[in-house]
């Protein structure tokens, strides 16, 4: 039956996907190709820009990704928030630096969009502003230069470290993976958490006849209260989001409801979406 919705989703996803994906393949930046008009920065020439002072720093995630980890001197202006738009020019009038802007990562769009909405929103306002794209994302500052983060509001240290990598790898399925235990596994068993915000979904449901639970990561305390109801009834916690890119956040969340029986989606939808391409045979 799997095998049956994933040819399903390669139909729907072939005209967004099939040329994409193959970029995918040759390009370390996938993403970029949509958005050439943006002045990238590595991690590298961040990192120093950093230690020199030389950027304003913005992290357009949500708020519980946010506080789980960030830029040391990073504002929190989440892009889906109403009042984007007013927050962004608010911080613009009181800064004299280029700004840099930031997401979760490589597969994330969060930190493209936001980049071009604040160039055309300073265009529009005749406001000279340099605005740079830093989409490496939190993580590879972090794990590059983690005395230029804080976690949880602290700093990275013994008694409070960066996620193990090994800790998200033996978590994190494959697509297939993830597809295959969903489909052997009896459905009382586990529950599909999915944290994608509402106008990111290409697809709106990935596994059409499960039911799965909708809460976007910004909403800390819905997730808290499903997470504990997960976890007091024993089941397996099944998450993917728009990119696989949330783990800062959920691992957070996952520490404070204690759930040990947990699988993140590798690639989140994007990553789904390729795989079910490929098992289509397209």
């Amino acid at each position: 039956m799997f095998k049956l919705l994933s040819s399903v989703l390669s139909v729907c996803l072939l005209s967004y996907g099939a040329n994409v994906f193959a970029a995918n393949d040759l390009d370390k930046f996938p993403k970029r190709i949509f958005y050439p008009q943006l002045d990238y920065i590595d991690t590298q020439e961040f990192a120093k820009g950093l230690q020199e002072n030389k950027y304003d720093v913005i992290d357009v995630r949500d708020v519980t990704s946010y506080k789980a980890l960030h830029v040391k001197s990073a504002t929190n202006i989440f892009i889906k928030s109403e009042t984007f738009k007013k927050d962004v020019l608010d911080f613009a009038a009181q800064s004299n630096k280029p700004l840099v802007v930031y997401c979760n990562g490589i597969s994330c769009s969060k930190s493209y969009d936001a980049s071009v909405k604040m160039k055309e929103l300073f265009a529009k306002n005749n406001i000279n502003k340099i605005v740079r794209t830093y989409d490496s994302g939190i993580n590879a500052i972090a794990y590059a230069q983690n005395d230029m983060v804080l976690k949880n509001g602290k700093e990275i240290s013994q008694d409070n470290p960066l996620i193990a990598i090994n800790k998200i790898k033996e978590h994190t399925l494959t697509p297939e993976a993830f597809e295959n235990f969903i489909a052997t596994n009896n459905a009382d068993d586990y529950a599909i958490l999915d944290l994608r915000e509402k106008n990111e979904r290409i697809i709106y449901k990935l596994f059409m006849f499960q039911s799965e639970k909708k809460i976007a990561l910004n909403q800390k305390d819905k997730i808290i209260a499903f997470l504990n109801t997960v976890k007091k009834d024993k089941k397996t916690l099944m998450v993917y989001d728009i990119a696989g890119r949330q783990i800062n956040g959920l691992y957070e969340l996952l520490n404070i409801t204690g759930i040990k029986k947990w699988h993140y989606l590798e690639g989140g939808e994007f990553g789904y979406s390729k795989y079910s391409v490929r098992a289509a045979g397209l």
